[in-house]
């Protein structure tokens, strides 16, 4: 299915149950655009995590995890409206052992990838937050 925003490819993916009540929509899956990263709801997902290092070797290769920093793109775009469910996901992540900001600071030096928001203004929102 191509991304809504942009019309590039997108890859299907579970969201880990841990992850599911931090994000708007608590559907059981998501697709990630593999260009401008732009994630939205899907109503049946794939069984297994797929190889998130496809859209970006920023992604962990562990495709759970992968996962869940995809749901932290969900919402990180709208930063003032979902504040504690950012603060939550990038917990999440981190209690997997990622560093978001260098995760993001990765995605922002990406050239393969056009995220749809400002990565780097992100970036130092996120790093007052948490």
């Amino acid at each position: 299915m191509p991304c809504p925003e942009c019309g590039a490819q997108t890859l299907d993916f579970p969201v880990p149950s841990d992850a599911r009540d931090h994000l708007p929509d608590e559907r059981e899956g998501a697709t990630l655009c593999t260009q401008c990263l732009a994630v939205t709801p899907l109503d049946d997902p794939p069984a297994d995590y797929p190889d998130f290092t496809t859209v970006s070797e920023a992604f962990p290769s562990d495709g759970e995890t992968a996962a869940v920093l995809a749901c932290l793109l969900a919402v990180v775009d709208s930063l003032a409206l979902y504040r504690s469910e950012v603060d939550a996901l990038a917990t999440l992540a981190e209690g997997r052992g990622v560093d978001v900001l260098l995760f993001l600071h990765r995605l922002d030096r990406d050239e393969s990838v056009d995220p749809h928001f400002d990565v780097e203004r992100r970036e130092r929102q996120l790093e007052q937050l948490i």
